[in-house]
């Protein structure tokens, strides 16, 4: 089974994550703020990070930066419902890989995460 950690404070995207992959042998770990993000990381060792860009406690920017800095090769995939060029340019430029806009389909989604497992 794989191991999905989602650094994201809402539960309604949560759910919404669960419900897409259900089908899948993906383990979806949650992670609501920075804090649980890193220990969760350091636990768990997921294959795919899931980050948003605002967080209770953080951005996704410094949460991207602090798990490259435990693991240099973190798959991370930052998932915001903002679309801007300067956020998606430094979310990159810190090392996330790719940068998915919430309001994509479901089957869009289950298939980036699909393709970024290997699955």
């Amino acid at each position: 089974m794989k191991k999905l950690l989602l650094a994201d404070d809402s539960e309604l995207f949560y759910k919404f994550l669960k419900d897409i992959i259900k089908k899948d042998d993906i383990k979806i770990i949650w992670a609501k703020n920075k804090k649980e993000a890193i220990e969760k990381f350091k636990n768990e060792k997921p294959e795919l990070i899931l980050v948003d860009i605002i967080l209770s406690d953080s951005n996704g920017i410094d949460v991207i930066k602090e798990l490259k800095a435990l693991d240099e090769k973190a798959n991370i995939i930052v998932i915001s419902g903002l679309d801007k060029q300067e956020v998606i340019k430094e979310a990159l430029d810190a090392g996330a890989k790719d940068y998915i806009v919430k309001n994509v389909s479901p089957k869009y989604f289950r298939e980036k995460i699909k393709n970024y497992l290997n699955i």
